[in-house]
């Protein structure tokens, strides 16, 4: 991994933290992660929620729209030199009055 290599060039302290029990480093977090399918809007709906209330969970903003790179944003039409993004899927009109992003 060029990440790694970076860090054993620059000597970064990092890596005494990320050493698995046999000394190699691990670049991700212990575990497999979570994939599973999302089956209807609802699901939809609640994960997307999750995901764009992140960073207000973790005290990083107040608000999911003002984190600079949520897809909320383009969502609720603040659209100030952001990437554009795909459309939730569905009703336009139905999103447009979702407060699940709060």
């Amino acid at each position: 991994m060029r990440v790694i290599a970076r860090w054993r060039e620059i000597d970064a302290p990092i890596l005494a933290r990320i050493t698995d029990g046999h000394g190699r480093p691990r670049f991700w977090q212990k575990g497999g992660g979570f994939d599973r399918n999302v089956r209807d809007e609802y699901e939809f709906r609640r994960e997307v929620r999750y995901i764009h209330r992140n960073p207000v969970e973790r005290g990083l903003v107040e608000r999911p729209e003002d984190w600079r790179w949520s897809s909320v944003r383009w969502w609720m039409g603040r659209r100030d030199g952001e990437f554009p993004c795909d459309p939730p899927p569905g009703d336009p009109a139905m999103w447009a009055a979702w407060e699940g992003f709060k």
